[in-house]
């Protein structure tokens, strides 16, 4: 029997392996996702609290003080394990020494702050640069870097998804290290939809490791998904496009739904930066009993084995 499970959404920019998951899920594990874009923050938050859907798949933060109040959370996925942004300077600043004492462009929003800010301290420079905060309304969607090649700043931070047009522009990407942390699009759930939902929530995840192994290997079925819904939600126009956002979200997509141990310490320390949450036990968040089962079974191994038979 065909079961369902919504899960809500809120930057288009999930799209790509929202819409992997559900085919292969439809395809292969008798299972309906509903994906439904929830644009508004505190709708989201409060829909999913409440529950108005099952899972949720970004913005992390929220589900620390909800967990600290007592609401039963539950991570059960994580298919970024670092975080995706990227520092962008011109050519001058090649590293993270040479960022001392210069100027960042960063987006307003809350998450881009938070990044910026955990991931300066993780470096060494938390006292050392000064920090420009410029809304995507006064100059667009993720152009800070204007600021740079204007000369207002000398750096900034940069989603991958728009690095095309600071490149373009003569800038490039600062060599520094990667940082371990929750990316942005994981799997959350609470106890109540495990409890009512388990076989789903089973096939859920097969379908996520189904969906990641599709993503990272088969290029021309993930392209051709892309095409047919979210390319039009991103408002991306042209094969081309679509191509070049398809390479950045595969880079970015962890080889197993997993997150490490550093990522998940580095998360926490990240999200006191926002919230009073120390008394907070993280490892209470996650549930990766679907996860575990899965590597028990060598299930990513033997959808290798099947295509390379094939």
């Amino acid at each position: 029997m065909t079961e369902t499970l919504r899960i809500a959404y809120r930057d288009h920019d999930r799209t790509p392996l929202l819409y992997v998951i559900k085919s292969q899920a439809a395809q292969f594990e008798d299972l309906d996702l509903m994906i439904q874009h929830v644009p508004g923050g505190e709708d989201y938050r409060s829909g999913f609290l409440t529950g108005k859907f099952e899972l949720v798949c970004e913005h992390l933060r929220f589900l620390f003080p909800a967990r600290l109040k007592g609401h039963p959370v539950r991570c059960i996925a994580a298919t970024q394990i670092c975080g995706i942004d990227r520092f962008v300077a011109k050519p001058s600043i090649r590293s993270a020494a040479d960022i001392v004492g210069k100027t960042i462009a960063v987006r307003e929003n809350e998450s881009s702050q938070i990044t910026l800010k955990y991931w300066l301290k993780s470096l060494g420079l938390a006292d050392q640069v000064k920090v420009a905060v410029h809304s995507d309304k006064e100059i667009g969607r993720w152009e800070q870097w204007r600021q740079v090649a204007d000369g207002a700043a000398d750096v900034a931070l940069c989603s991958p998804l728009y690095l095309k047009a600071p490149l373009q522009a003569g800038l490039q990407v600062v060599d520094v290290p990667a940082l371990p942390i929750i990316g942005p699009l994981f799997f959350a759930t609470r106890e109540p939809v495990i409890r009512e939902n388990e076989e789903a929530l089973r096939r859920f995840m097969r379908a996520v490791y189904r969906a990641i192994h599709v993503f990272r290997n088969d290029r021309a079925q993930t392209i051709s998904i892309m095409a047919k819904g979210p390319a039009q939600l991103m408002g991306l126009a042209g094969d081309q496009a679509v191509a070049e956002q398809y390479e950045i979200f595969r880079d970015s997509t962890a080889e197993r739904p997993i997150p490490l141990p550093e990522s998940i310490a580095n998360t926490f320390q990240m999200v006191q930066e926002a919230y009073d949450v120390a008394a907070l036990n993280p490892m209470t968040l996650w549930d990766l009993r679907y996860a575990i089962e899965l590597e028990e079974q060598k299930f990513m191994e033997s959808l290798a084995a099947a295509k390379a038979h094939a």
